[in-house]
């Protein structure tokens, strides 16, 4: 009960604080919101914190202490002078400026009317057809490893385990029998020696070496030579490739449409920010612009 009578009180005191004011609903230490304000910020809040303040006068209090905070913090922004902090001063100044652009070219962005591009669009992805479309040659392989880290391992002492392991292949052993004898590769191991994991040329979280061996064997089903990577000694199985091919237009169609519009945004965009450019009547204090750049002027060492 007691803590709920020292809720009421500072509800009270608020309200009493917002007759005082005439227009505040919530003050306290000079920091004030209207209703109107207090409307918006309500309005951002999610549902179970609107609801919560709706029905539990404890949980109301503090969302009201969170907004009312963050705006002394605010407003305690704006005693900062170009004389008492230059530095923090123009940061914040330039923020300021930064926010206030995004806001007026975002309302410019949000009023323009977008013309449909579904017609330019087929001529587009006929023009990027690959970058749209195009699903390169995947491949999957199986591996022996025999781990050999560069620095920690001396790899003429174990080529020959290699090259005898090729050997055995070369002579009839079952691939999946010299995994289990020889690999140590520990995930790959338990799955005799699959390498569960789609390979692509050029992408860049699976080792170059490893990735080139792969993509030197012909056929499906055929093993590599020796492969050297940083982890060691790969002897390399290809097991499966799926063929590069291209998607049709109507599954690529809504990703073409959206990038036609996204560059009639970015070049409205830029049009809009021309508007604002300096114009034939601004003034330029020359001397002043001088005295400003003067100490970036490389040094003539000749001097």
């Amino acid at each position: 009960m007691k803590f709920y009578r020292n809720i009421m009180t500072l509800l009270v005191a608020y309200t009493i604080s917002s007759f005082a004011s005439g227009q505040n609903v919530l003050e306290d230490e000079g920091v004030g919101m209207t209703q109107e304000e207090l409307e918006y910020i309500v309005s951002y809040w999610t549902p179970d914190m609107r609801e919560a303040a709706a029905t539990n006068l404890g949980d109301r209090l503090e969302l009201l202490n969170r907004a009312l905070t963050s705006k002394k913090i605010a407003a305690a922004a704006s005693k900062i002078t170009a004389e008492s902090d230059p530095d923090t001063y123009w940061k914040h100044q330039f923020a300021l400026r930064n926010m206030d652009r995004k806001l007026v070219v975002d309302q410019f962005l949000a009023a323009l009317v977008v013309p449909d591009m579904s017609d330019l669009a087929p001529e587009r992805f006929q023009a990027q057809k690959k970058k749209y479309a195009y699903v390169p040659e995947e491949r999957y392989s199986s591996h022996i490893l025999l781990l050999c880290p560069a620095g920690q391992c001396v790899r003429a002492d174990r080529r020959p385990e290699a090259e005898k392991i090729v050997e055995d292949l070369e002579a009839g052993v079952k691939f999946e029998d010299l995994v289990l004898a020889h690999s140590q590769d520990p995930g790959s191991k338990k799955e005799k020696g699959a390498f569960k994991k789609a390979l692509v040329l050029g992408m860049k979280d699976v080792d170059p070496y490893y990735l080139g061996g792969v993509f030197d064997i012909e056929k499906v089903g055929d093993y590599s030579g020796i492969v050297e990577s940083r982890f060691g000694f790969h002897i390399i199985r290809l097991d499966l490739i799926t063929e590069s091919f291209y998607r049709p237009y109507e599954e690529v169609k809504a990703a073409v449409i959206a990038d036609l519009e996204n560059e009639f945004k970015k070049l409205s965009a830029k049009d809009f920010d021309n508007k604002f450019r300096i114009t034939d009547e601004a003034f330029v204090d020359g001397d002043a612009m001088e005295d400003i750049f003067e100490q970036y002027k490389p040094v003539d060492p000749r001097k």
